[in-house]
C-alpha cells in the first residue's frame, strides 16, 4: 500500500479510499457547479473549469462534462448554444433549471450542517 504524506496527514492510496474520495467529490462537485451557475447565471464548460480552478478546486474536462450531462439529465440544469460574437465555435451554456435552483439551498444547508457537525466532532476532547 502506498502512503502519501500531505502536511501532517498521511493518506493511504487504496481502493477503499479511492472509492470514498470519488463519492465525496461527486456530490461536492455537483454542489460547486450549481453554486457557480447561480453566481454566473449562465456559463459554458471551460469557464466553469476555470472558475473551479481559481477557487482551488481543479478538475479535468473528463470529470466536468459527464457531470454536467448527468446534472442536465437529472433536470437540475438547462442549456442553450451560444456562438461568440467575435466568431469561433458555438459553446453550450448551462443555467440552473427551476429544479436546480430549488435544490441548491437545501444542498448548501445540508453541506453546512454536516461541516458544522464534523467541526464539533474534531473539537471533542
Amino acid at each position: 500500500m502506498l502512503c502519501i504524506v500531505l502536511g501532517e496527514y498521511k493518506i493511504m492510496e487504496n481502493t477503499t479510499y479511492q472509492k470514498w474520495l470519488a463519492q465525496l467529490r461527486k456530490g461536492y462537485l455537483e454542489l460547486c457547479v450549481l453554486t457557480v451557475l447561480k453566481q454566473k447565471e449562465s456559463s459554458y464548460g471551460f469557464e466553469i473549469l476555470q472558475t473551479l480552478e481559481q477557487a482551488g478546486l481543479p478538475i479535468n474536462e473528463g470529470t466536468l462534462y459527464p457531470l454536467l450531462n448527468r446534472m442536465f439529465k437529472n433536470g437540475w440544469l438547462t442549456s442553450h448554444w451560444v456562438t461568440p460574437s467575435e466568431g469561433g465555435h458555438p459553446r453550450r451554456h448551462y443555467q440552473l433549471s427551476d429544479d436546480g435552483a430549488e435544490l441548491l439551498p437545501s444542498m448548501l444547508d445540508t453541506f453546512q450542517n454536516n461541516q458544522q457537525a464534523l467541526d464539533k466532532l474534531r473539537d471533542l476532547k
